[in-house]
């Protein structure tokens, strides 16, 4: 057995039926497809369904989708694709709104117990910490890409988030795999290009083993951050109310401003919504926490237009939070 398909070998048991995999054609996402569809079909009564989303973003996007469809005949796996509108996206960044409407298809394939796999990976992880850094993120940022969580009725998982490309790449010329290749990965105008083929490079020469050492900083960053997670879930319970869209102010101020900014992050995070940058948490618990209660204060950070945007309001002795978009 491939140490590739030994990654997922414990994800998979005869209790759970459905599994899928997100499948663009890429060499990281055929990889995991062709794992998976190893085991799979070594266990009786398990069903295994290829998920394609042709973005149609590009002029190759239509070969991409005939790429992934001919792949799973020719191995006699089931695949579903789904065509995406780009008419329909208006406003904020494209690539998160792409990424919202994906995953919005997976929860829906999704019944309860179901598996996903995707094929992000160590070097994937790596870059998004370097983007999170690069912007400012805390500790709950540093923690990068989930190895794997809850996604609607069933669970979403990462299995080679700790293998290199460089592994995935190997593991897939061994095994003579067919994929497609997508140029705008080399267009190094996108931040994510950038780090991948200007920075990263510099950086393998004076440590090669950067990735890896990386990697160990993300995982001591998970520990942390459970143990303050821990902490900021005790305090919110104490300025927590009957209704989850409102928190008791005077209980919020008597903490420290580092601690309100936790349980407001929290909070807001808890709800659903965009949680709110450096700037604006700073705004809300040096002035608006303050702001005279007769006159009915708001806050407000993003727009209608932006899914997850927030409007903070003070009544009474309440803070509350509500959707604008």
């Amino acid at each position: 057995m491939y140490p590739l398909e030994k990654k997922i070998l414990p994800f998979i048991n005869k209790e759970i039926k459905n599994y899928f995999v997100a499948f663009s054609g890429g060499v990281d996402s055929t990889a995991l497809l062709d794992c998976a569809d190893t085991i799979i079909k070594s266990s009786e009564g398990l069903n295994l369904t290829a998920l394609h989303i042709n973005h149609n973003y590009s002029d190759s996007s239509n070969l991409w989708k005939k790429h992934c469809i001919d792949f799973c005949e020719k191995r006699d796996i089931k695949i579903l694709t789904f065509d995406l509108d780009l008419k329909r996206i208006k406003g904020a960044s494209l690539e998160n709104q792409l990424r919202n409407m994906r995953y919005k298809i997976f929860e829906e394939n999704l019944k309860e117990g179901d598996r996903i796999f995707l094929g992000h990976h160590l070097d994937d992880n790596v870059e998004t910490l370097f983007l999170r850094l690069f912007r400012g993120t805390g500790l709950k940022g540093a923690r990068a890409i989930p190895f794997e969580r809850s996604l609607g009725k069933g669970q979403l998982i990462r299995p080679f988030l700790d293998i290199s490309k460089k592994d995935i790449e190997k593991f897939a010329k061994e095994r003579s795999l067919d994929f497609i290749s997508d140029h705008s990965n080399e267009e190094i105008i996108f931040d994510r290009n950038f780090i991948r083929k200007e920075i990263f490079p510099l950086i393998e020469k004076r440590w090669p083993k950067y990735n890896h050492n990386l990697n160990k900083f993300i995982l001591n960053a998970n520990e942390s951050y459970e143990i303050v997670l821990n902490q900021i879930e005790e305090d919110f319970k104490l300025v927590s109310s009957n209704n989850k869209n409102e928190i008791v102010l005077s209980e919020l101020t008597n903490f420290s401003k580092s601690k309100q900014k936790n349980i407001i992050i929290f909070w807001i995070d808890s709800l659903g919504f965009n949680i709110p940058n450096g700037k604006v948490l700073k705004e809300i618990v040096d002035k608006f926490v303050f702001a005279s209660k007769d006159k009915d204060p708001s806050f407000i950070w993003g727009s209608k237009n932006k899914v997850g945007s927030v409007c903070l309001k003070i009544k009474k002795d309440r803070l509350i939070a509500k959707s604008i978009s």
